[in-house]
């Protein structure tokens, strides 16, 4: 990711369960809530775990100036937030607060975390780009030492006042403080250039829960924060995150009482199943597409005809995807971004209607045009991280495709080395994506496609990247105008993104737990859960 990226869905694996403790009930006075997650995180390091499973666990843990509450940004340690009228200037006073050893928290430690993950690079950090793309001379500093970089554009005016200096006017600014790169660390133990030191215990936490225990491929356990300044509203002691990454075993670990909150099971089962769907919501807003490598380095020269994608693109019969789903939380979508995005003028997924349809005949065709009939198929191979939900999308379009004389070969991995291939190293022709909301407006996605954001670049072009350079001088609705044009030609004018459907992820609540709150992200913070008697 780059995104936050890029949502993940578990991989088909089952992994044995394993007990731990007593679930939603007082144990000699302690209580304990249990999450499962659909995948171990990648690292611990707040600038590197910033997917959608490593946000579920490090998000507990830390304490940002903003944070993505039910239905708002929210101050976190961020008291007040003074904005220069030319828009470039952001100063953010803190709430007094102290890391889970004692120590106070400082502005310092808000300008050290961003530096830090300078230090790591672009290479191993999806959202760096919410630091280079705006904060003033940032890009020089990648790869530099987090303890000196003198004129970067983030600056402790005092102990508890930090000044952020953008290079241009950013409207959403403060909820990109949200993302894991602007969290909080400390030079003492977080080194510059390295992301393992978080894989073990004994760090300090300036946020609700601190790790005790920590086994990415199995279990995370952590203990409350007594230190931080809203500890009186955390109701649990401990807070355990396990791994369960086929969403079959969450489902059964969750009627057999052995966690109080799945992250990641099958909607069309759940929504069905009287015994939980009372339990059953959908999380996030969520779009899910095929990303087509059409760069000047892909692999397969027929992607690089634009007319070849449109076909693509027109022989997808998207409704019967939602028919084959049938989960009752997805819905067809013909634009890149998804529906809940929210503008002055309405949704922006309704303001800009349709960009694509279903036409199998006109597909047929532009293929034909393109040498490619029944006698001579189009062979295309398409990419995807192994479970029950991506095996249905891929069957589809295999089914579909084969109707317009494309010959589909599917291609699976382990979701690491899916993503290192897909967004590292864009080894694919056509590949599996999705994506949850990082802050509420359309560039959450629509930046995806820009060549700043890639790792490797496998979409979008030289004329996008003006587009979307453009509708950054842009303010109101003159920006909101800009972001539908590049939406068009992204999807309908060059058809380098195939959007299939919108959904939200399902998750599972024990009727036992209260207090947590999801996101648009797609996850929830489990900071004042409670679990009743």
């Amino acid at each position: 990711m780059k995104k936050l990226v890029v949502l993940l869905l578990s991989v088909l694996m089952v992994l044995s369960l394993t007990a731990c403790g007593s679930k939603g009930s007082s144990n000699g006075g302690s209580k304990t809530f249990t999450f499962a997650v659909g995948d171990q995180p990648s690292y611990m390091d707040p600038a590197i775990a910033s997917d959608s499973i490593g946000s579920y666990v490090i998000n507990q843990m830390y304490f940002p100036l903003f944070y993505m509450g039910k239905d708002n940004l929210e101050m976190g340690a961020a008291e007040s937030c003074e904005v220069s009228s030319d828009g470039l200037v952001y100063t953010i006073k803190l709430r007094e607060n102290y890391w889970s050893d004692g120590v106070k928290v400082t502005a310092e430690d808000y300008v050290y975390g961003p530096k830090h993950a300078l230090s790591i690079g672009d290479a191993e950090v999806s959202y760096l780009s919410w630091i280079t793309d705006y904060i003033v001379n940032a890009k020089q500093y990648v790869y530099g030492d987090a303890t000196n970089m003198p004129d970067l554009g983030i600056k402790a005016l005092d102990d508890d006042t930090i000044q952020y200096t953008l290079t241009k006017p950013v409207g959403f600014f403060t909820s990109l403080l949200w993302g894991g790169v602007y969290y909080p660390l400390r030079a003492d133990f977080a080194p510059s250039g390295d992301y393992t030191w978080a894989d073990t215990v004994g760090y300090p936490m300036n946020g609700a829960f601190v790790p005790t225990s920590i086994d990415r491929a199995s279990t995370i356990v952590m203990e409350k924060n007594e230190k931080w300044c809203w500890a009186d509203q955390v109701n649990v002691d401990t807070l355990v995150a396990k791994v369960i990454t086929d969403m079959d075993a969450q489902l059964m670990a969750f009627q057999n009482k052995e966690i109080d909150f799945a992250t990641s099971v099958e909607a069309a089962t759940v929504s069905k199943l009287d015994e939980v769907k009372d339990n059953f919501f959908p999380s996030g807003v969520i779009n899910y597409y095929v990303n087509i490598n059409c760069a000047d380095n892909a692999t397969n020269a027929a992607l690089k005809d634009v007319n070849v994608r449109k076909a693509l693109s027109y022989g997808i019969d998207r409704e019967a995807i939602v028919e084959a789903r049938d989960d009752g939380v997805t819905k067809a979508l013909y634009g890149f971004v998804p529906s809940g995005i929210f503008t002055d003028e309405g949704d922006f997924r309704t303001v800009g209607g349709n960009l694509t349809k279903y036409d199998p005949e006109l597909a047929k065709q532009l293929l034909a045009e393109a040498g490619y009939n029944a006698e001579n198929p189009l062979k295309l191979e398409y990419y995807y991280n192994q479970n029950a939900a991506h095996d249905l999308v891929a069957a589809v379009l295999k089914e579909q495709w084969s109707k317009i004389n494309v010959e589909l070969q599917l291609k699976t991995a382990d979701v690491r080395t899916f993503f290192a291939d897909r967004d590292e190293h864009a080894v694919f022709e056509l590949a599996r994506g999705a994506m949850s909301a990082d802050y509420m407006d359309a560039l959450t996605y629509l930046d995806m496609a820009t060549s700043t954001y890639q790792m490797k670049q496998s979409w979008g072009d030289a004329t996008y990247d003006a587009m979307m350079l453009d509708a950054a001088s842009m303010s109101g609705q003159e920006r909101i105008d800009q972001l539908h044009k590049a939406e068009k030609y992204i999807v309908e004018e060059t058809a380098q993104v195939i959007p299939l459907f919108e959904y939200g992820s399902a998750c599972l609540r024990s009727s036992k737990v209260s207090g947590d709150f999801n996101n648009c992200q797609g996850n929830s913070l489990f900071w004042f859960v409670k679990i009743a008697d």
